[in-house]
């Protein structure tokens, strides 16, 4: 608990700070998180002997970066044509040893880590980019520490003791209640969204959150690994830390563009 503590007081001030900074020094940032945290998907893959084409799926990362920063209509679908035809072409010259169920993991790789990291530098062309990337991590880290502390005091209704054991009923409902009030809080100081989209912004990221927390437990025990990686004392590797936010970015991103079209935002 105390290097994961020591761990915190270090990188949370750093990431505040280049989400503060914005523009390029984020997208940079979420690019090098991206480019280790492939690499970690990688490492697992080949846990289980898969061939993963780590430079031609980086290719289409990096595409897929780099397209939703410039703001590229159609960055999503560029990103998956790199990838597509590289490994395709490896999969037709290296038949058999390289088969249908390698391609799957390669785009896995691509759509997990690639496309979903893409929506944090995405949040720019909605308007107030960093406002909405830190109601995001405060929505997480809320939802994160409810269900810990409540689930540490009030848990006894396993969530999914196949997947991840030690989680809650109760701690999953304490994560989205502490999730609802504090992003209330945040959005009373900055007055950016209408109440009614912030409860259901609230409710509907922790609810993910908790998903992609608990879609990286799934994977790790897929590939019998404890952690993703060793990067970040005490909360292991770049996946195993980014792994709610990863999957609650696209669908808050989508939530932010929703509320806009029916004139909330």
């Amino acid at each position: 608990m105390g290097t994961r503590i020591i761990s915190a007081i270090v990188g949370l001030p750093v990431l505040l700070f280049f989400i503060y900074l914005g523009d390029w020094p984020f997208a940079f940032m979420v690019c090098v998180l991206a480019t280790i945290g492939l690499y970690e998907f990688a490492r697992m893959a080949r846990e289980k002997k898969q061939v993963f084409l780590y430079v031609p799926v980086l290719l289409g990362v990096w595409v897929m970066l780099a397209g939703s920063y410039l703001q590229w209509e159609n960055w999503t679908a560029l990103g998956i044509l790199v990838t597509f035809c590289i490994v395709f072409a490896v999969a037709v010259f290296r038949f058999p040893a390289f088969c249908v169920d390698d391609i799957a993991v390669n785009f896995l790789g691509l759509i997990y880590v690639g496309w979903t990291m893409a929506h944090l530098i995405a949040f720019d062309s909605l308007g107030n980019g960093r406002l909405l990337v830190l109601y995001l991590f405060v929505a997480i880290w809320s939802s994160d520490s409810g269900a810990y502390f409540v689930g540490r005091l009030l848990g006894k209704h396993k969530l999914c003791p196949r997947v991840s054991p030690k989680k809650t009923w109760e701690g999953s409902i304490g994560g989205v209640i502490t999730t609802c009030v504090l992003l209330s809080l945040l959005n009373w100081y900055f007055a950016m969204l209408p109440a009614v989209a912030v409860i259901m912004i609230a409710v509907v990221i922790s609810v993910i959150g908790q998903i992609g927390d608990l879609i990286e437990s799934l994977i790790k025990r897929y590939y019998g690994v404890k952690d993703s990686g060793n990067l970040i004392p005490g909360h292991g590797g770049i996946l195993d830390r980014f792994d709610s936010i990863m999957l609650a970015a696209p669908v808050m991103y989508y939530c932010i563009v929703i509320t806009r079209y029916f004139g909330a935002y």
